[in-house]
């Protein structure tokens, strides 16, 4: 009888600590929260200004002289500092060439850059987000990317923000947390 109740004892205290263990983890409408935290934490530490109207002058920059970042539908943070050639007027299928920086908004440190060093630029076909099997794509094309074309063309110049879903796969499938990624973005059209 002494057994039984160690035994049962013993089950309900593991029971309560798959429980407990469980409870630690966010749901994920607090890892939403958490991610739009992060991002509103380093617009502000960057001096960044949100606005929901896409403004007309170039760079797109406030009276004060700081970075605007227009909130677009898909909730993406967009700041342009140059169109570069025939803005908005990329066909689909176009290939594009793609220098970037990236970062986490969590930290302030550079996860990659192919902008000065002699690392190739990323290939992209305009409209068709790769996001398979080839590593290459795997760390370099997302939503965030296509749409950033829709504003600028030919050696178009931006920094961009994306949310997880508009991000590359490889943030998309983190099973840890939801990460959101600040981009600057050099596009060349291949001829």
């Amino acid at each position: 009888m002494k057994k039984i109740k160690i035994i049962s004892l013993l089950l309900s205290v593991l029971c309560l600590s798959a429980f407990y263990a469980c409870d630690d983890q966010k749901t994920y409408a607090q890892q939403l929260d958490e991610m739009t935290e992060y991002i509103e934490d380093f617009m502000k530490d960057h001096n960044y200004v949100i606005t929901d109207t896409k403004p007309e002058s170039l760079p797109w920059l406030d009276e004060k002289g700081r970075r605007m970042f227009y909130l677009t539908e898909s909730g993406v943070y967009m700041h342009v500092i140059d169109t570069g050639l025939q803005a908005g007027g990329t066909k689909k299928g176009q290939v594009v060439l793609v220098r970037y920086t990236e970062m986490s908004v969590k930290g302030d440190s550079v996860t990659y850059s192919n902008m000065k060093s002699a690392s190739p630029p990323v290939e992209i076909c305009y409209g068709t987000v790769n996001t398979g099997g080839n590593s290459s794509y795997y760390w370099g094309d997302c939503q965030a990317w296509h749409e950033a074309l829709t504003y600028v063309g030919d050696r178009g110049h931006v920094i961009l923000i994306a949310p997880t879903d508009m991000g590359m796969p490889i943030y998309n499938n983190s099973n840890r947390e939801l990460l959101s990624h600040y981009y600057e973005l050099k596009f060349t059209f291949w001829k």
